[in-house]
């Protein structure tokens, strides 16, 4: 399926905040590595395609032109918060619900950054630091209308396939946006515990098993939510729960 061009005209002209600068950049390696090389604050970069594209811990996102999102912004706090840790669990948090405006049900964020549908990933978030100065660079990738998943290694979704219907990018961008930007001017001086509560609705893996490494050794134990910090908090086998940051080799979903 291709998919309609993104258009900076349209978002500029139609986003309600006042981003900086948005910019559609055809191909790209990295919205991500665009902006870290920025120093300014606010701004937008989207790409038709990504060569370089990443999740967590490096591993690549595929990228077929024109179809999905790649959208990467910056940002700077005026005084950093002290609960900085849980921006990446308040941006899943935002497009969850974004996505709830367009139809989508059955969905969720499995910790800390991927937005799934049906146990089939269909997006995530990648949160870094800038080269050049103290703003944070977000990225997101989401799965719109890709039908060939031809390389993908786990169970994948596009939001057209969840709602068995074509999306029209640059409407759904101009939610996602405005979405954000309100959000990211909230983080600042929300509430820790009501971000945790509103966490809770979306946690897709709360009380399901879970296995993964930490210091080398392949543990296994129930998710239990998370910590005050962002951490998933895991029960043990001996009954200890206990804070972990380290990745999620696999989640027994039922």
């Amino acid at each position: 399926m291709q998919s309609e061009r993104i258009s900076a005209e349209f978002l500029i002209q139609n986003s309600r905040q006042q981003w900086a600068d948005i910019q559609v950049l055809d191909r790209i390696d990295s919205t991500n590595n665009y902006l870290k090389n920025k120093s300014e604050a606010r701004l937008v970069c989207l790409a038709e395609q990504q060569t370089g594209g990443r999740g967590r811990h490096g591993n690549q996102w595929r990228s077929p032109d024109a179809q999905n999102i790649y959208l990467s912004y910056s940002w700077e706090f005026e005084t950093p918060p002290d609960h900085l840790g849980l921006l990446s669990l308040w941006v899943g948090i935002v497009l969850a619900k974004t996505l709830e405006t367009f139809g989508l049900s059955e969905h969720g964020i499995k910790w800390p950054n991927d937005v799934y549908w049906r146990q089939q990933k269909m997006g995530g978030i990648l949160i870094e630091g800038s080269n050049l100065s103290p703003v944070l660079v977000v990225g997101i990738g989401l799965n719109i209308n890709m039908q060939n998943g031809a390389g993908i290694d786990q169970p994948w979704v596009s939001l057209s396939e969840a709602l068995d219907k074509p999306v029209n990018r640059n409407h759904l961008l101009i939610a996602m946006l405005d979405a954000l930007y309100e959000a990211m001017e909230e983080f600042g001086h929300m509430s820790p515990a009501d971000l945790l509560r509103d966490w809770r609705r979306w946690d897709l893996i709360r009380d399901h098993a879970v296995s993964f490494m930490d210091n080398q050794e392949l543990l296994q134990g129930k998710a239990r939510g998370v910590s005050a910090d962002g951490k998933l908090l895991v029960e043990l086998p001996s009954g200890e729960v206990r804070p972990f940051s380290t990745a999620i080799n696999t989640v027994r979903w039922k």
